[in-house]
């Protein structure tokens, strides 16, 4: 690396480890504030219990004096720290499972390798009669679904419809010739209606010397056109 090449460097502050410590701990209580906005209004209250008493301060939150005392003895256990005001999460720790017996978990892995992807409306018959047999007690829909889904009990492959081509091969130019002498006619037809009166209109133009013909017909047929 050469000499010039200017580097980067980090340094901790020139204080004791103590005092770094104690300054991290005020920055983060300054900022416990402005992160929830239920322990900004725990610490207005513990402020006014300070400066007014309890009494006071029940009547003016509407509080209970048990809730109260939550707070205040979470925060001054805490060495009057902003930061154990903050909620904690509310996750259950210990989260409900659920237990199926392995028979008909097994069964249903077995209806679904031999029969392809059944449901859950057609395994549950099957399902019962199976736990009926055993001697234990049955599963639902649901759970059915559940175990499918969970244990990727797939294994017959989606079959997608393909688009089928066209055999047949259009009779359409995509660019018309270029013309270079009279014969070539366009024809086309206009429908008018004029006070609730349907007018129908036969028009025909020549490409090549732009004389055109329109007629006042009585139905747009074929035949009539032909005439």
């Amino acid at each position: 690396m050469p000499t010039d090449f200017k580097r980067v460097r980090y340094h901790r502050p020139n204080i004791s480890k103590l005092s770094y410590h104690i300054e991290m701990k005020a920055l983060q209580d300054s900022m416990a504030t402005q992160i929830s906005d239920v322990a900004a209004f725990r610490i207005h209250v513990i402020t006014h219990y300070y400066k007014y008493g309890l009494r006071a301060t029940l009547d003016a939150f509407n509080l209970k004096q048990s809730t109260f005392y939550d707070w205040k003895w979470a925060y001054e256990r805490n060495y009057r720290r902003v930061i154990a005001l903050v909620p904690k999460k509310t996750i259950p720790k210990a989260v409900r499972r659920m237990e199926t017996d392995w028979r008909i978990i097994d069964f249903i892995k077995q209806m679904r390798i031999e029969h392809g992807n059944i449901g859950k409306e057609m395994l549950k018959p099957f399902v019962d009669a199976y736990a009926k047999e055993l001697g234990i007690k049955t599963i639902g829909t649901t759970t059915i679904q559940k175990i499918i889904k969970r244990r990727h009990f797939t294994f017959e492959k989606k079959v997608y419809p393909q688009k089928q081509k066209n055999k047949f091969t259009k009779l359409r130019t995509r660019k018309s010739p270029k013309v270079q002498r009279p014969g070539f006619v366009q024809m086309d037809s206009i429908v008018v209606y004029v006070n609730y009166e349907k007018y129908l209109f036969m028009c025909c133009i020549d490409i090549f010397t732009k004389f055109a013909h329109v007629v006042c017909v009585d139905t747009l047929s074929d035949r009539y056109t032909l005439k």
